[in-house]
């Protein structure tokens, strides 16, 4: 079956929350719900004040790892009838340590879990990245790279990938598996392979080259700081990048390799190892059964390169059931009847489905964690700033403008109402977990200055900002107009599949608006046609959608500068995507909304002498910053420009919590308590759960 990778849009979209029994009164006076909502346990999430931040550098060292001293009953017993090698053959010669939580555990037993999405089974495994996340993305560990330098400037990395890595079949992994993911695929002008952003630096492609079979270099031709971080975004393979792949089994599909070959539609069909049991995998467990949205089956990989403190070849588990889950009251039954072993997906539950969860745990055998999402927003809104309507344009730059909106909004109402008194109140920023916001007392201070700058709901701050530049009701109808008398609406748009997280905080947020005199229209757009539309500068005021980015700002940096176009600058956004190619000056006698695709030129006045193009400009000279401070420190200047000629979007209500199901037969799940952060569930950059090494997970004896 033909997978395609899941964009964070995508995992955003189907990822939003909703709430039940919303009541609202109109926002001109104190709102109340006409019944109080029963409230979850109390749940305060705040960020996170660590005593101490490990500092990231650009070099590691190996883990030191103790004799490995057994392995599962059922590996014994293959290895005893001679079907695999010893264990000391199938482990690299220096396995990854990997600490369980609680204790040291047992082996045996099958993993039963519900998914929206069935290759989702691949954000429980961390096993084809380079390196790992860990502390909740506040430090980096090996992963299949067992160690990592850089030089002085950064500008030329290597890798030193374990000796003795094996693929899940058993072949050795060595650099030659990178180098024909880089080679054979990115590079290969017949495949869709795309570089990931590791493999770029100053619009050029980066040079990868393998020194010996353990041994890899990049070399960029520029500094590239980021590097380590950016190998430890995401799972690769399915939702980030896929990094490396097994050329012993794929090249028999590559045109390159075998003449009777001619496109890569099997090729792309084969490398998705989590639904072809054929393809080889570096994961704690391979999928060995597939019925296509109907279940899926893995099994230990016998060669997984981890082992436990003790020595002992990891996962304790012996494989995962995975069925699906179509909607929420299937989801809920399952939890309740007990037939969910593990659960943090839960994006289609709402708070107020913690009631009869907990009602249900000694029934279910489970019990119910909240760890925090790590959001920095919760449901959202931004404006485009580069709509097509030349007086919609001017007022929604207007930074005035955009902080009365701030103040017209009742966050605690929302607060209260749809996200159960759980959260913080925001503005709305990056994730309150981002390590500019936590990486000492001056970076949790300016957080708390990005959060709070305009999230106070006072309407008749509101009013009289509007007042002062010109949005006033000249004609006596209760609804203001243009600062030039003309008819204004104010237009908020949505995808018409919107969750009810979305428009129950939009019903409260559209009577607040309506409150101060604004004329609010809902617009909902069909989904397929909704980001062309966005693009196009049709669209003027969006909604559904959360920040919940980091670690690091600049890993997936664009909530903080618009590098692409879905966000609050689209046409900026599409200008840096063409940045570097042919395009990028072409076209520029036209209007921008009228190029191919809608763009400025770095001459356009839209453009130059703008925020944006200061953003822009920080953007580059930070990423390419070595030392970790002063880098820190323009990205600093980069959220100040947010709060100063912004906010260019805004937050409701941040960092709400995440319910997560956990069997009671579960050994070394952690609790909120035991997580760095507290939990940073909601981006896939950290990818949870896998960052908790899943692999560690054992059924109770």
């Amino acid at each position: 079956m033909s997978h395609k990778k899941m964009s964070r849009r995508d995992f955003l979209r189907m990822s939003a929350l909703g709430a039940a029994g919303v009541a609202l009164a109109s926002c001109a006076a104190p709102t109340t719900p006409t019944a109080e909502p029963t409230k979850p346990p109390e749940v305060k999430p705040t960020v996170a004040q660590p005593t101490a931040i490990p500092t990231q550098g650009p070099t590691a060292t190996p883990v030191p790892t103790v004799a490995a001293a057994k392995e599962p009953p059922m590996a014994a017993e293959l290895v005893k009838a001679g079907k695999i090698p010893a264990l000391a053959d199938r482990l690299p010669k220096n396995p990854l340590t990997l600490s369980p939580i609680n204790k040291i555990g047992v082996y045996g037993g099958r993993l039963k879990l519900n998914l929206w999405w069935m290759d989702g089974a691949a954000e429980h495994m961390y096993g084809h990245s380079a390196l790992r996340w860990i502390d909740d993305g506040m430090g980096i560990a090996p992963g299949m790279v067992e160690s990592w330098e850089a030089n002085a400037d950064n500008s030329v990395w290597t890798l030193h990938v374990r000796e003795g890595l094996k693929w899940s079949d058993g072949q050795p992994c060595t650099t030659d598996d990178v180098m024909y993911w880089w080679n054979d695929l990115v590079l290969n002008p017949d495949q869709a392979e795309q570089p990931p952003d590791f493999g770029t630096a100053g619009g050029k492609i980066a040079e990868f080259k393998a020194v010996d079979a353990t041994t890899l270099t990049i070399t960029y031709v520029e500094p590239a700081p980021l590097t380590a971080k950016r190998l430890a975004m995401w799972v690769n393979g399915i939702i980030g990048p896929i990094w490396i792949a097994p050329k012993h089994y794929l090249q028999q599909f590559h045109p390159t390799y075998n003449a009777e070959v001619k496109d890569f539609v099997t090729h792309d069909q084969k490398k998705n190892y989590t639904q072809n049991p054929d393809c080889p995998s570096l994961n704690s467990w391979v999928t060995i059964a597939v019925e296509p949205s109907v279940s899926s089956t893995w099994a230990r990989n016998l060669y997984y390169y981890a082992v436990d403190t003790e020595g002992n070849q990891l996962p304790y588990i012996d494989g995962l059931d995975i069925l699906p889950v179509a909607d929420r009251q299937t989801e809920m039954l399952k939890m309740m009847q007990g037939s969910t072993d593990f659960s943090m997906f839960t994006y289609a539950l709402t708070l107020a489905d913690i009631a009869p969860l907990k009602e249900s745990q000694e029934k279910g055998d489970y019990e119910v964690r909240l760890w925090d999402g790590g959001s920095g927003t919760g449901m959202m809104y931004y404006w485009n700033y580069d709509v097509k309507d030349d007086k919609k344009r001017e007022l929604y730059r207007n930074p005035k403008f955009k902080q009365a909106i701030s103040f017209a909004m009742d966050r605690p109402t929302i607060q209260k109402v749809v996200y159960y008194d759980t959260g913080m109140i925001t503005t709305g920023s990056m994730s309150p977990k981002a390590i500019e916001f936590n990486f000492n007392d001056e970076a949790r201070q300016r957080f708390i200055k990005f959060r709070d700058a305009y999230s106070a709901y006072d309407p008749e701050k509101a009013k009289a900002l509007l007042d002062e530049i010109g949005v006033k009701d000249v004609n006596g109808d209760g609804f203001r107009e243009m600062p030039d008398g003309s008819a204004f609406e104010y237009r908020v748009d949505l995808q018409a599949d919107a969750g009810k997280e979305c428009t129950d905080v939009l019903e409260i947020c559209q009577k607040c608006w309506t409150a101060i005199g604004l004329n609010v229209i809902i617009n909902q757009v069909p989904p397929t046609a909704f980001d062309s539309q966005w693009v196009n500068g049709t669209l003027e005021f969006r909604t559904n959608w959360e920040v919940g980015d980091g670690p690091d700002h600049l890993l997936y940096p664009s909530w903080v500068v618009p590098n692409e176009p879905t966000r609050w600058a689209p046409l900026c956004g599409n200008m840096l995507m063409v940045q570097g190619t042919d395009k990028e000056e072409t076209e520029c006698d036209k209007s921008p909304w009228e190029r191919t695709p809608p763009r400025y030129c770095k001459a356009d006045p839209q453009y130059a002498g703008t925020p944006i193009e200061k953003l822009d400009q920080l953007y580059e000279q930070a990423k390419i910053e070595v030392d970790d401070m002063k880098r820190m420190q323009l990205v600093w200047e980069m959220n100040d420009i947010h709060i100063n000629d912004g906010p260019f979007f805004l937050g409701t209500v941040g960092n709400t919590p995440r319910i997560v199901i956990v069997s009671n037969k579960l050994e070394n799940v952690p609790t909120r308590d035991q997580l760095k952060l507290n939990g940073f569930c909601n981006p896939w950059i950290v990818p949870y759960p896998a960052l908790i090494n899943p692999e560690t997970f054992s059924f109770k004896a």
